[in-house]
């Protein structure tokens, strides 16, 4: 008893050999399942767009604000450059306290300075900090 195989192409029936038949349902059942994989982690189809609804209605990300994005990234420059003006005591009290998130009383104690002595120097440093933002911007 020899079975027959077929597959459909087009709105044409063809027969086919087994191994084509075993072949075309692996590529066959592999799409639907990526494809599946796809839309449970709603990713937009380039055949799911039709003439009838506006393409750029889909993709749009309304999540994100590009604007807010492009205006930290002109403060997060215009504040590198301010302090790559300050003199480098300056830059490393700046450096210590943001990046590195020491406390006041370490970097009073590292430079054999008063801890209120050191509010001082960063309470003039946040001034000069601002008025060279005020240049830069």
């Amino acid at each position: 008893m020899n079975k027959k195989y077929y597959i459909f192409v087009g709105n044409e029936k063809i027969e086919v050999d087994q191994k084509i038949y075993q072949n075309y349902w692996q590529i066959t059942n592999r799409e639907k399942y990526l494809e599946r994989l796809d839309r449970k982690s709603k990713l937009l189809f380039f055949s799911d767009l039709s003439s009838e609804y506006p393409c750029e209605e889909s993709l749009a990300d309304e999540t994100v604000n590009v604007e807010k994005i492009v205006e930290t990234k002109m403060m997060l420059e215009a504040v590198r450059e301010a302090i790559s003006e300050m003199n480098n005591e300056e830059r490393e009290i700046i450096f210590r306290l943001f990046y590195e998130e020491e406390s006041l009383r370490s970097i009073a104690k590292d430079k054999e300075i008063s801890a209120p002595a050191l509010l001082k120097r960063r309470n003039k440093i946040f001034e000069k900090l601002k008025k060279l933002l005020k240049d830069i911007i």
